[in-house]
């Protein structure tokens, strides 16, 4: 267990998830649709042939987009299981083929890995996010960091 008083000067690197999962700018709606539910994820940084994040698809990209396809599916409930799949197979059908560039939010706030947790989660803050991609010093995306992975921290600190 880490002290509390530490958790705010250690390092994002420390805590970001390593094994992320990426789509890249060309892909399609389809293969980001399908990676987000294999890998259970709300989130995939975009990257390019060079690792760098060039832009962010998540769910809520994907919910907005459903407004184009049918007011109806845009009233489901998202967190429902069963809606999901529908909102899904929906969208693979009607905008599938349609590149995630076209998509995604290409303004990335992200996080060099040196930086601070309390860092990390002032740029989430002022940003208003829930992920937040995590770069090296050649801005290469190593990894990603999520309001749960920091809320986690927070509790085992305070829980010594």
């Amino acid at each position: 267990m880490v002290a509390q008083q530490d958790v705010y000067t250690r390092p994002i690197k420390d805590i970001m998830n390593r094994d992320v999962v990426t789509i890249n700018a060309a892909g399609t709606i389809h293969e980001a649709l399908i990676l987000m539910e294999e890998n259970r994820v709300s989130t995939l940084p975009v990257v390019d042939n060079d690792d760098h994040c060039v832009g962010i698809l998540s769910t809520s990209d994907l919910v907005d987009m459903t407004r184009d396809v049918d007011d109806d599916v845009y009233e489901l409930d998202h967190a429902d299981p069963a809606s999901q799949r529908f909102l899904v197979e929906k969208l693979i059908h009607s905008m599938g083929s349609e590149s995630v560039q076209s998509f995604m939010s290409e303004t990335v706030s992200t996080v060099d890995s040196k930086a601070t947790i309390i860092k990390a989660v002032r740029r989430m803050l002022k940003d208003q996010i829930h992920h937040l991609p995590v770069l090296d010093e050649n801005g290469r995306l190593v990894g990603i960091v999520s309001t749960m992975d920091i809320l986690g921290e927070f509790a085992d600190a305070s829980s010594e």
